[in-house]
């Protein structure tokens, strides 16, 4: 009897998880991404330029060994390349968020509650609310960045990420904007419980766990750096035979 009761209960659970995957799906968070990214490109950046500034010194090759010399932007590029890639594994394909984000959401809403949302955040003026979340989201993480003194907004090669950033968040900031005196259901939505539940879980909930995992992914650049050192090497190399007698 018990085997059949969980037999029976196995489409039930699995039908929450489905509608839970589908609502944090609605989710669209590229902006704070972007800021994610524009934040540990710089610290993989610095910890690339550290190495490279280790191993001139390690390997004795000299002053002309400089930021400035193409064989040094030779290995950063490589470097950074490798950095990268450990980066959007590690933070910027969202697949760790999206397993969070759905925990969350299943301690906290009954499956009747999810279908509520669901059906609200379809309609037209849920959908800025949708947006209105997402945009709270990068809010919360770039000011957690900006206020810790973490993030830097000037660092020569990363201006293409930071215009980037800067773009989307302003795009999103125009487009999320509605006139609530249009829409008495999206008011009475985000004056409810479960609507405001919803907004303190997404903005405050997912925006710690964003700045949780960019933490963790930035402290393990400088490791990960070092042990691709190898990588730098054929630029090395390159440098000595410029510099040859």
């Amino acid at each position: 009897m018990l085997m059949l009761a969980m037999l029976c209960a196995l489409p039930v659970f699995a039908a929450k998880a489905d509608k839970i995957e589908e609502l944090v799906a609605l989710h669209d968070l590229r902006t704070a991404v972007a800021i994610g990214n524009y934040y540990l490109k710089q610290r993989a950046l610095f910890a690339v330029r550290e190495e490279l500034t280790r191993i001139g010194a390690e390997q004795k090759l000299g002053p002309q060994w400089n930021p400035a010399d193409p064989r040094w932007q030779q290995a950063q590029t490589a470097l950074m390349s490798a950095a990268v890639k450990q980066i959007n594994r590690d933070f910027s394909s969202l697949e760790w968020l999206s397993e969070e984000w759905g925990q969350l959401n299943d301690r906290d809403f009954s499956e009747r509650d999810i279908d509520v949302l669901l059906s609200h955040f379809h309609t037209e003026y849920g959908r800025k609310q949708i947006m209105i979340v997402d945009h709270g989201v990068a809010v919360h993480v770039q000011s957690a960045l900006t206020f810790s003194g973490k993030m830097q907004y000037d660092v020569p090669g990363l201006e293409q990420d930071r215009d980037l950033m800067q773009h989307l968040f302003f795009d999103e900031d125009r487009d999320m904007r509605f006139n609530i005196a249009d829409s008495p259901e999206g008011t009475q939505f985000a004056m409810s419980a479960m609507g405001k539940r919803y907004f303190v879980n997404a903005m405050l909930k997912v925006s710690g766990m964003i700045s949780r995992r960019l933490d963790q992914t930035a402290d393990a650049l400088p490791r990960l750096v070092r042990d691709a050192d190898l990588q730098a090497q054929p630029a090395v190399q390159a440098f000595r035979r410029d510099h040859e007698g």
